[in-house]
Formats: structure tokens, sequence, C-alpha cells
């Protein structure tokens, strides 16, 4: 069975979780995945001494699935995120040109239109609005608004061609903007799921290694594969900082 499938089998699962029993990893998802995954592969080894423990036989399994699922989850939000960036880079490069042509076009129908009341008035409605959702509404209503007086902007040798530009520059660049806004929505949801599928996951990791921990209590060789190698490392380092520090400490005060 598939990442996918596995995630799919467990989402009703994973949304049950209410968020406010939602776990927060100590050690990166990857790490943490690697580790469910090594987890998997040593207590199928030991499964003989853990199920004489009476372990739940479908532990193992559920160990197996809820990782593949995390690792889908996760695999969605990186994939998700980098959309995102994407997005937001796409609408951050095109945005200075967009207000670039904006100004131009309003300079210039100002300029065609400052004989015709008509014409000016209208160009003054479309000018009250500051947002860019505005900006981008501008555009489509300035081509119109300048079709309808293209005579006048011949007048003034304007390049008409603008126009057509300003009607796709309007629709192409709303829909980058509905991307860039959409996966923001979307983000939250994929982050949740992604976040509930290790607390479920979490849930299975902590009993097997509670099962291995104790059946190899004689063995810590064993027992050291039943608890995170990451966090091990970890303490390790924190350790041997504290024991230079204090150390330093100590060759210092001896020096004074």
């Amino acid at each position: 069975m598939t990442d996918k499938q596995d995630l799919q089998n467990l989402l009703i699962e994973i949304n049950s979780i209410d968020e406010a029993d939602i776990k927060k990893p100590a050690i990166p998802f990857e790490i943490y995945i690697y580790e469910a995954e090594r987890l998997y592969t040593r207590a199928s080894e030991d499964l003989p001494k853990l199920t004489a423990l009476n372990m739940p036989a479908n532990l193992i399994d559920n160990l197996r699935m809820r990782t593949n699922a995390l690792r889908k989850a996760q695999l969605n939000w990186v994939e998700l995120n980098n959309d995102k960036k994407k997005a937001n880079a796409d609408w951050k490069a095109a945005k200075p040109e967009l207000l670039k042509f904006h100004k131009e076009l309003i300079q210039s129908f100002q300029f065609a239109f400052r004989n015709n009341e008509v014409a000016m008035q209208k160009l003054s409605k479309i000018k009250k609005g500051k947002s860019m959702d505005d900006m981008l509404m501008d555009l489509c209503s300035l081509s119109v608004l300048g079709k309808d007086n293209s005579k006048l902007l011949e007048a003034i040798n304007f390049d008409l061609s603008l126009l057509d530009r300003a009607a796709e520059t309007s629709e192409r660049m709303a829909k980058v903007k509905a991307n860039k806004n959409g996966r923001l929505y979307f983000q939250d949801d994929m982050l949740v799921i992604r976040n509930k599928a290790y607390t479920l996951l979490k849930e299975c990791v902590d009993e097997v290694r509670k099962y291995g921990q104790f059946a190899f209590a004689d063995q810590p060789n064993i027992a050291q594969a039943y608890a995170s190698k990451y966090r091990r490392e970890k303490q390790r380092e924190y350790l041997n900082k504290k024991k230079l520090e204090t150390s330093d400490h100590e060759t210092n005060t001896t020096t004074y």
C-alpha cells in the first residue's frame, strides 16, 4: 500500500483528533519519520519477544501505516509550502511592473480626455480605488474606457494595443493573486493534517518504545534502539558543552 493510500485510509482517524490534543515534535519531522521507520524495522525483528509481553498484535502494523501517512502528509506540506513561495514570488516580481503600467495608463488617459468631461468623470471613478484588487479591476475598466474613447487616445498617438494588454494583465494577475491567497488558506488545512498525523504516529511510537525498552532492559545496546538517536545525540552535545563550560570556568577561576 502506498503512502498516499495509508494517509487516505487514516484521514478519518487523523481528523478526529482535537486540535487541543495536537502534539508538537521536539525534533525535525524528517528525522522523526526516519526514526519511526527504523523503529518499525527493529520491532519487526524483535516481534517474538515483544508479543511475549502481550503487545497488541496490530501495534506494529499501525506503526507502519501511520509512518507512511505522516511521510505523505509532510511531503504534501513541503510541496504546498514550495508552491506558496513560488506564488508569492510570482506576485512580488510582477507587482512593480503592474503598478507602473497602471500609472502610465492613468496619465495617458488624463491627458487624452482632458477636454472631455464625461470621459474624465468615468476616469475619476476608476481612480478612486486604492487596493491591489481595485487596481486589477482598474486595468479591466481602463481597457473598456479606452476602447470607448479610442479616437481621443489616437489623437495623442497612444498605442491602442495597450488596451488589450490591460485587459489581459488584469485577468492574468487576478489569477496570480488568487493563487497566492488561495494557497494561504489551503496551507492551514495541510498543516493541521500534518500535525495531527504526527500526533497519531507519536502515540504508536511511544508505545512500541516502551515495550522495547522493557523487553531489553538488561541489554542496553538493543534497548537504545527503542529511543530517539537524535535526542540522545543532542543530549550528549548539551552535556559536553556544559562540561566544557564548567572546565573553562574552573580554569578562569584558578587563573584569577
